[in-house]
């Protein structure tokens, strides 16, 4: 074969590639989606998490068992994307839980005060605390949006990551 079509041939490769990746990440990024947003909230609503110890060190786990089986698949060099696919899931909980529990529980919630406080417009006003089993935190409104936002840019690192350095395939070489 000589090297033109040797050329060709690597570079269509690496499109279709480039085309799995994507709709590899997009299939995975909707399931994280819909996981926190309808998994993790109905677990979050309608358990009573303050009661059970440790209940949010529990919560976190959850966050991201569903992905872990992908570092079995394609190995653990690929945390970056078990991370982002997680803390998404995270996010869907923390921005959108009281929203989904006035559309499926009936859940009666002031939306414009719950988002000030998630996004951190309250200041230090604490709300509720975090139950790390042996240790309970106080979560301000300051801490709570400071997370959001750190957890958005961290998602988008890690995905920038993955996406630039790594391949779904193992035997197909690092660009």
């Amino acid at each position: 074969m000589d090297h033109e079509k040797f050329k060709t041939k690597c570079e269509t490769e690496e499109k279709r590639c480039e085309r799995c990746k994507k709709i590899f990440l997009s299939k995975l990024g909707i399931y994280s989606i819909l996981y926190g947003l309808f998994g993790i909230n109905f677990i979050d609503l309608v358990i009573a998490g303050p009661t059970i110890a440790g209940y949010h060190i529990w919560l976190t786990i959850a966050y991201f068992v569903p992905f872990l089986p992908l570092l079995l698949l394609f190995g653990f060099e690929d945390w970056e994307l078990v991370g982002a696919l997680g803390l998404t899931a995270s996010l869907m909980n923390d921005v959108f839980s009281c929203p989904v529990g006035m559309l499926f529980l009936g859940v009666n919630v002031n939306l414009s005060e719950w988002y000030a406080f998630q996004l951190g417009f309250k200041g230090f006003e604490v709300w509720w605390n975090f139950n790390g089993g042996f240790v309970m935190v106080p979560v301000s409104s300051l801490l709570m949006g400071l997370t959001i936002y750190a957890r958005i840019g961290i998602v988008g690192a890690l995905v920038y990551r993955w996406w630039n350095y790594k391949h779904i395939y193992p035997d197909m070489p690092s660009t």
